[in-house]
């Protein structure tokens, strides 16, 4: 008992009793303080099987948007044309500068890779929809394989917003494994995937193994832990 203890006392501090209890808030049971660690733990095997699938997403995404827009406007430098808004402008000029700052070329491919999931998300707002900048008509090209009933902005936006929050905590190391819909969030952002390449899914399908994780990790996380104290 005192070295586990001793284990937790380590930890706690480690990771900071401030980050720890924003844990405690979900985890209801007596031992809150072994709860946390368990829920902290458990983030941290859900943001690792989530990152395979958010990582083909965002680099699908980019360069399915980048070849489509590019080809409707017959030029790979689209981004400095004026159709864009002022914030994705300004997005654009902080790419750049950061890839100056980095002494690297400033080529198309660099820039299309500097440029955030934010960036791209929002070019799915309403004001690309107006005087058909962006769509619907380049829905088709971007999405070949989505569904038709989901093929509109506005179902896509509101899509790739949630995906957008789920990847920002995830990246950032916020709690996510109390979300009761992240099954459901998982199999969204395989129908997005699927819908840009059909190839992209079939590669991804020798990664993903968040279903299962999610499904039977909880369990595994406990006994994981549970050594770790045995052994020490």
């Amino acid at each position: 008992m005192e070295k586990q203890n001793h284990i937790f006392d380590e930890l706690t501090v480690i990771f900071s009793q401030e980050r720890l209890d924003g844990y405690l808030g979900h985890a209801h049971c007596n031992n809150s303080k072994n709860e946390a660690l368990i829920a902290y733990s458990w983030n941290i095997e859900l943001s690792q099987a989530l990152y395979p699938t958010l990582q083909v997403l965002e680099i699908a995404l980019r360069n399915s948007l980048h070849d489509t827009i590019a080809d409707s406007h017959q030029t790979e430098y689209w981004f400095d044309l004026p159709f864009l808004h002022a914030r994705e402008r300004e997005q654009v000029v902080q790419a750049k500068e950061s890839l100056r700052k980095d002494k690297k070329p400033i080529e198309v491919g660099r820039i299309v890779a500097e440029l955030s999931f934010g960036f791209w998300t929002s070019l799915f707002d309403v004001r690309y929809e107006h005087d058909q900048v962006l769509w619907p008509k380049l829905l088709k090209p971007a999405f070949p394989f989505l569904p038709k009933g989901q093929k509109t902005r506005s179902y896509l936006s509101r899509e790739l917003n949630r995906v957008r929050l789920l990847r920002n905590r995830v990246f950032h190391y916020e709690p996510i494994w109390h979300w009761r819909d992240l099954s459901n969030q998982h199999k969204s952002i395989l129908n997005l995937i699927s819908g840009l390449s059909t190839a992209a899914e079939k590669y991804l399908n020798i990664f993903d193994q968040f279903q299962e994780i999610h499904s039977n990790g909880k369990s595994k996380i406990k006994l994981k832990l549970a050594e770790l104290l045995i052994n020490e």
